[in-house]
């Protein structure tokens, strides 16, 4: 996703988004699981505090029960 025209708080989940791909993609299934708890945690926090826009909330919210079904199917 690109930078442009984002919430701050759409950057900050961004960013948490970043460190759980790299967890994925090298296997670390303790860091990854960390790293989706965070993500979920920053949503919530931004979502309740109107910190999303509308279609930002949605993507987001779709990529949360994206991430957790792919971490149900995680292993080493």
């Amino acid at each position: 996703m690109f930078g442009f025209g984002k919430s701050k708080a759409a950057k900050e989940l961004d960013e948490i988004l970043k460190s759980l791909q790299l967890a994925f993609e090298n296997n670390y299934k303790d860091n990854a699981r960390a790293n989706l708890k965070k993500f979920e945690e920053a949503y919530a926090e931004a979502k309740s505090a109107g910190k999303l826009r509308g279609k930002e909330q949605e993507s987001y919210a779709a990529m949360l029960e994206e991430l957790k079904e792919r971490l149900k199917n995680f292993h080493h």
